[in-house]
């Protein structure tokens, strides 16, 4: 199992990245997620099905940021793969087949799982007033 502090890094066929734990990826994917859960938690949601919520949008902001930060690297990717292929539908192909958890690894090359981001976030969580 990954402890939050561990490094990870991203592997897509356009990007390789290193990120010094699992709490900088998380809050660099989805930098707004302190507030995210604050405002959750101000609207009666409990602690107990934040983690799950927040788990689900941080997926979410995950595509997004793969499309806003290597968008060019994406790009020039599916040019040089897909050729005469209409490269709209490749990138969409391409995007849905992209998760934290396939694309995502630890210092050692191990994969993440889903319960890797649920104990961070919870961790993220506990830290919140």
């Amino acid at each position: 199992m990954i402890v939050s502090g561990g490094e990870v890094r991203l592997r897509t066929p356009f990007v390789i990245q290193n990120f010094s734990s699992l709490d900088n990826f998380i809050m660099t994917v989805f930098p707004d997620l302190e507030s995210y859960l604050k405002e959750q938690l101000v609207g009666g949601i409990q602690k107990s099905a934040l983690v799950g919520v927040a788990y689900s949008k941080l997926k979410d902001s995950f595509k997004l940021f793969i499309e806003r930060n290597y968008s060019n690297e994406f790009d020039d990717y599916l040019s040089k793969e897909t050729g005469h292929l209409d490269k709209n539908a490749m990138k969409n192909v391409l995007l849905s087949t992209i998760s934290i958890t396939l694309n995502v690894t630890d210092e050692n090359g191990n994969k993440l799982i889903d319960s890797n981001y649920l104990n961070a976030l919870r961790n993220i969580l506990d830290q919140i007033k």
